[in-house]
């Protein structure tokens, strides 16, 4: 047999114990082996011999046929093969261990994403529901990810609401959406996604309710924070439309550009009112007595900088909400395009936002470390993420 077979049936036996929930060192206790022999048969070093597979059948649960399929432990699956309503699944060899996380795309996006894409995503996720088995870390989100409403623009706009309010925010102008959601134990994951164009991606993880977000780690803090509340809408339309058995169907105008509402454009307009609330956005410009001719550039990017916005996507909420006129918001409108062109799309001011990315995986490296020192487990997860460039 070959290195080549030796190393798929490795990531085979990796992938399903971790879809056990099991460490390196506990499965090589169940099997009465040393966990360095484990790790080299898991790294393509050593072929498990045939009393050894069936051993680590049993103990998987699993028929030693598992240990064959091709393509690798972790990979991305169609939803509709796992008995889902679409989009990918990031699953183990075995199926009958069921999805790890489902893909939000539909429709004709999955034909866009490249396979290397799903396989980094397919790596990531193992990766991190493994980390947080070593850190002894809570799998499930305090904020729901299935919630009731209206596939509408007035139901979206209760649902960004309705999110805030669990999130215990409200109205609140916040600061740091990101450690808002990395406390509320999503896991959000900024990494390099140039392959194929993608700047974000979501996974639903059903049996943990949770999700994995994935951020391109090389744009703007503007725009990563808005792709963060992004994806976030989208799985929400995703368990919705799932929970309804119906794909998207609605012909109602979501914005002011006369696009019908679909689950982009959904997901888009519940970031916009999660980032901006109209009664936040309304207050502070009131706050300054900005009447909607008396707007300036300068004044639009400072107050941009409250909300942790794109000068763009401000601009866009006070003309939705007509605190600008529409000629002042036209010329403002060119003039930041014109400053996105020459500049490669980064914000026209000195003092954009920064943010701390990748701050719960540090946390639960330290933790995993912690828990359990010199575990082979763990070097393996860390050389995962930096050869997929997830900086902790």
């Amino acid at each position: 047999m070959n290195s080549k077979s030796c190393q798929s049936i490795g990531e085979n036996v990796r992938a399903i114990r971790r879809r056990r929930h099991l460490s390196q060192v506990e499965f090589a206790r169940r099997l009465d082996m040393r966990p360095g022999p484990v790790s080299n048969i898991e790294r393509g070093h050593n072929l498990p011999s045939a009393p050894v597979l069936c051993n680590m059948a049993e103990v998987l649960d699993v028929p030693v046929d598992a240990f064959f399929e091709s393509g690798g432990g972790a990979k991305m699956m169609s939803g509709e093969a796992a008995g889902g309503p679409g989009g990918y699944v990031a699953a183990a060899a075995d199926d009958s261990l069921g999805p790890a996380a489902e893909l939000v795309r539909s429709g004709s996006e999955r034909a866009e994403i490249a396979d290397e894409t799903l396989r980094k995503l397919g790596r990531l996720t193992d990766s991190v529901l493994a980390l947080e088995d070593l850190a002894g870390a809570r799998k499930s989100a305090t904020v729901p990810l299935r919630l009731p409403f209206v596939f509408s623009v007035e139901g979206l706009r209760e649902l960004a609401g309705s999110v805030r309010r669990i999130l215990g925010v409200s109205e609140a102008v916040i600061f740091d959406y990101l450690e808002l959601l990395e406390n509320a134990g999503l896991r959000i994951i900024f990494c390099t996604l140039e392959e194929d164009g993608g700047q974000s991606f979501s996974c639903y993880d059903a049996a943990n309710a949770n999700a994995v977000i994935f951020i391109h780690s090389e744009l703007n803090a503007e725009r990563q924070l808005f792709l963060l509340l992004y994806e976030l809408g989208r799985i929400y339309c995703f368990t919705r439309l799932r929970d309804l058995k119906t794909p998207c169907q609605a012909d109602e105008v979501v914005d002011r550009r006369g696009k019908p509402l679909n689950e982009h454009r959904a997901a888009r307009f519940f970031a916009g009112q999660f980032l901006m609330p109209a009664s936040a956005v309304r207050n502070s410009v009131h706050q300054l007595a900005i009447k909607p001719q008396e707007w300036t550039y300068t004044l639009l990017l400072r107050l941009k900088h409250r909300f942790g916005v794109s000068a763009e996507s401000f601009l866009y909420r006070l003309g939705e909400l007509e605190l600008i006129r529409p000629e002042l918001e036209r010329d403002i409108k060119h003039r930041i395009e014109l400053h996105y062109r020459e500049t490669d799309y980064s914000e026209p001011d000195s003092s954009q936002r920064i943010l701390t990315p990748n701050g719960r995986l540090g946390d639960l490296l330290v933790r995993a470390k912690e828990r359990c020192p010199g575990a082979e487990e763990i070097s393996v997860i860390e050389r995962t993420f930096k050869s997929l460039g997830v900086t902790c």
